[in-house]
């Protein structure tokens, strides 16, 4: 399917109503089609678009909204008459020394050769033709369709072939500019999670702040594309289609750069703390529509311009998402965020991000009293070191098979106090009774989030144990081994970290009788355990 081209004409010197200027004459067309032509599946999101980016230019760009002319599905004859109108308005400016600066935004299908406006084209010549002669002091274009760079083709003007453009640090403030969504080969891409187009959603949101890479409250053409570039590009390399490249011509005289937006004087913003890190994901509460989505780092705050009202803020940092809610204007407080799960994927069939948990822990107790220790301690045997702990090392192997759910296999080793009696004689004869066990498991587990990076959980394990007893005399030894089942229960506290190893804390309670005595006496290993574990995920 062919895709959306969004050519965008003119902006700005004035971005507010307090930073316009009174002697330059603003205008914006703003076109928006979904509708496909022959062959063509219709769009969900170009017309939408359409409007977000009028919005946008009266928030936050210096537009009266009588001088934003939004038109969505229109004809070729239609749009025609709306250039000619335009074309009129900016000659009597001119006419009168007034200079003037012009907008133009077209999202929906294109082709290599035309924009598509339903079942009839309208030729990118002819396009061309009407908006580069415009008599206007300043038109930018940009593009947000199917080979849209095939559209930016201005006599004299240097392409940018990424995103560096170093040649450019200061735009100047006439002539003409092109941003183009992607170049004149590549297809442009929708997307249902933003409710719109790659690029013009990021392209939006560099415009209400978070494309203003040097903090002075305006975002420059420059800063746009730079923003643009490097967010649609992030966003679209692992769709089917592949990369998106959006492209940037410019053919301007003079000095000056020039600036798109001034999200400092915006009625209310959004500030992301310099803590916070992750892919965030910006929605207005009450409509749920998506308004920014970007990649925020540490170190320094981020300001998004919005309107006034409650708004949800999702940050996922590796395997750990948060959500948080503010109030616009407002700072997120992180402290107010809470943890919840991450959903699976949708890649291949499905699955959860490192959905495999390998867990090397350890146990420690007290050993039973039972009729089995009875019958050692009355044959004359004591019960040896000075605390009687039992414990051992465990291997836990586990996958995760639901958003809070894991199943494993888990393999334990326990060693329990040795018991020794001496018997006084000619010679004192000393012998040692020694027992260890062998548990192998299926284990299931529910984990809850609660924190960043911390979730509660609780398992239970079913399975064999194997204990084997050695008695050690002066001149003989004899071993016994015996099979029984292994069940038990638990509960802990994950600390899991996305960038490298995890600990956890936890108490058992385990039960296997795997030792039995000749007179019909058994022991269980287990009993309450405290554990202790270093966990990786992958």
């Amino acid at each position: 399917m062919l895709r959306r081209l969004v050519l965008a004409a003119c902006l700005l010197c004035g971005a507010s109503r307090a930073h316009a200027d009174p002697g330059i004459a603003t205008y914006a067309i703003v076109v928006g089609s979904n509708t496909g032509g022959p062959g063509q599946t219709d769009l969900k999101f170009a017309e939408d678009d359409a409007r977000k980016v009028a919005e946008v230019l009266t928030e936050l760009g210096g537009y009266a909204p009588s001088q934003v002319d939004v038109v969505v599905h229109p004809t070729p004859a239609q749009l025609r008459e709306r250039l000619a109108a335009l074309e009129t308005r900016v000659a009597a400016d001119a006419a009168a020394g007034r200079q003037a600066r012009v907008f133009f935004y077209y999202s929906g299908h294109a082709r290599a050769q035309a924009i598509d406006l339903g079942s009839e084209e309208l030729s990118l010549a002819e396009l061309r033709e009407r908006l580069f002669h415009l008599p206007a002091t300043l038109t930018i274009v940009v593009l947000d369709a199917c080979q849209s760079g095939a559209f930016s083709r201005i006599k004299g003007a240097a392409p940018a072939a990424d995103f560096s453009f170093s040649s450019r640090q200061h735009l100047d403030a006439a002539g003409i500019a092109v941003l183009a969504s992607s170049s004149g080969s590549e297809l442009s891409q929708e997307s249902t999670e933003l409710g719109g187009s790659y690029f013009t959603h990021n392209l939006l949101v560099g415009l209400r702040g978070a494309g203003d890479a040097n903090n002075d409250g305006e975002v420059t053409i420059d800063e746009a594309y730079r923003y643009a570039y490097n967010q649609t590009l992030l966003a679209t390399a692992e769709t089917a289609v592949g990369g998106q490249h959006v492209t940037f011509e410019a053919d301007l005289k003079g000095h000056g750069e020039v600036p798109l937006s001034f999200p400092r004087a915006a009625s209310a913003a959004i500030v992301l703390p310099p803590a916070m890190q992750g892919k965030t994901l910006v929605s207005e509460r009450r409509g749920r529509s998506v308004v920014a989505e970007i990649y925020k780092s540490k170190g320094a705050p981020v300001r998004i311009a919005v309107a006034p009202g409650d708004y949800d803020v999702l940050v996922r940092d590796g395997d750990t998402l948060e959500h948080c809610g503010v109030t616009a204007p407002g700072t997120i407080d992180l402290a107010d965020c809470r943890r919840e799960a991450v959903v699976a994927s949708t890649t291949k069939g499905g699955g959860f991000a490192r959905p495999n948990r390998i867990e090397l822990s350890g146990t420690f107790g007290g050993d039973r009293s039972d009729g089995y220790t009875s019958t050692l301690s009355n044959f004359g045997y004591q019960q040896q070191g000075f605390f009687a702990i039992a414990g051992g090392p465990r291997l836990t192997g586990l996958r995760q098979v639901a958003p809070y759910t894991w199943v494993g296999l888990r393999a334990g080793y326990e060693i329990l106090p040795d018991w020794q009696q001496s018997v006084t004689g000619a010679e004192t004869i000393h012998q040692t009774f020694s027992w260890h066990a062998w548990t192998f498991d299926a284990v299931g587990r529910a984990s809850f989030p609660f924190a960043r990076y911390f979730s509660a959980y609780v398992e239970g394990e079913l399975g064999v144990g194997i204990g084997q007893t050695v008695l050690d005399g002066a001149e003989t030894e004899s071993r016994t081994t015996n099979v029984g089942p292994s069940i038990g229960a638990g509960a802990g506290i994950y600390f899991d970290t996305p960038w490298g190893p995890g600990l956890m804390w936890a108490y058992e309670y385990d039960y296997a009788p795997v030792f039995k005595d000749l007179i019909g006496d058994t022991h269980a290993i287990g009993g309450s355990r405290g554990v202790f574990a270093i966990a990786e995920r992958f």
